[in-house]
């Protein structure tokens, strides 16, 4: 069998993804087999799918560069495996970013380009509906940008159950660690890739439940149904608005990360 040598010249064999986590997984991820095409549509009963839930960090500032991606794939009855990686990004690091998620230049050496990251995360996603803590798709718009075809998976935001879940005022987008509070869920996102995604998941579950015993939620489509999301494309530099002088205003751009 043949093997390819990885950036640091070791053999690696075919399948293998070089990866570089800052959680202590390990640094080469083996994809399993392909499965066959796994039909999953708005027919599919909730209990028989799986899902994958994803969160992204990024350098901070437009477009947006993606510096780990961190993923759980999961069931309803608990996680199955887990993702995380960081990733090669030559753009500086917004200072308000490296100071939320506390990654610096340095952390990034030796950590896989975009383009390979991705690919070993569509590999780990195999034709599962993906889960974003995002009412305006951040995350999964920044995994897809550029990729053809397009990326092509059902897209679950659990904002927008959690404001149904929970009757939050409509317009009004909680923020992950306030939903985690409410349902008095067990774990705690810290602006990590794969923490924010493991709370996303958990969160999804617990949403998920209690929407069944309210809404009688029980297939993929009783999801798809109550979201009414827009993309934004992040893919344009933003250029500062002119603003009257005034006393007040620190003039700081939009940052996300």
């Amino acid at each position: 069998m043949r093997t390819e040598p990885d950036a640091a010249g070791a053999p690696r064999a075919p399948g293998a993804f070089r990866l570089k986590s800052r959680t202590g997984l390990p640094s080469a991820w083996v994809a399993p087999e392909a499965p066959g095409e796994v039909v999953v549509g708005p027919h599919t009963p909730i209990d028989e799918a799986e899902f994958v839930a994803l969160d992204v960090e990024t350098n901070g500032s437009t477009p947006f560069w993606i510096i780990e991606i961190g993923a759980e794939r999961f069931a309803m009855h608990g996680s199955l495996s887990l993702f995380d990686t960081l990733v090669e990004c030559r753009a500086p690091i917004n200072s308000f970013a490296r100071r939320r998620h506390r990654i610096d230049r340095s952390m990034l050496e030796g950590a896989p380009s975009f383009h390979d990251a991705r690919r070993a995360f569509l590999r780990f996603a195999h034709s599962a509906p993906l889960v974003e803590h995002s009412h305006d798709a951040f995350d999964t718009y920044l995994i897809g940008r550029g990729l053809d075809p397009p990326l092509d998976a059902l897209i679950f935001d659990t904002s927008t159950l959690a404001r149904l879940v929970l009757d939050l005022p409509s317009g009004q987008t909680p923020g992950l660690a306030k939903v985690v509070e409410a349902l008095e869920v067990e774990v705690s996102p810290v602006h990590a890739a794969l923490s924010d995604a493991q709370a996303t998941a958990a969160v999804f579950r617990e949403l998920v439940r209690r929407g069944r015993q309210r809404f009688g939620w029980e297939r993929l489509g009783d999801l798809l149904a109550v979201q009414d999301r827009k993309v934004v494309d992040r893919s344009a530099i933003q250029l500062p608005r002119r603003r009257r002088r005034s006393g007040r205003g620190s003039g700081r751009p939009a940052e996300r990360g």
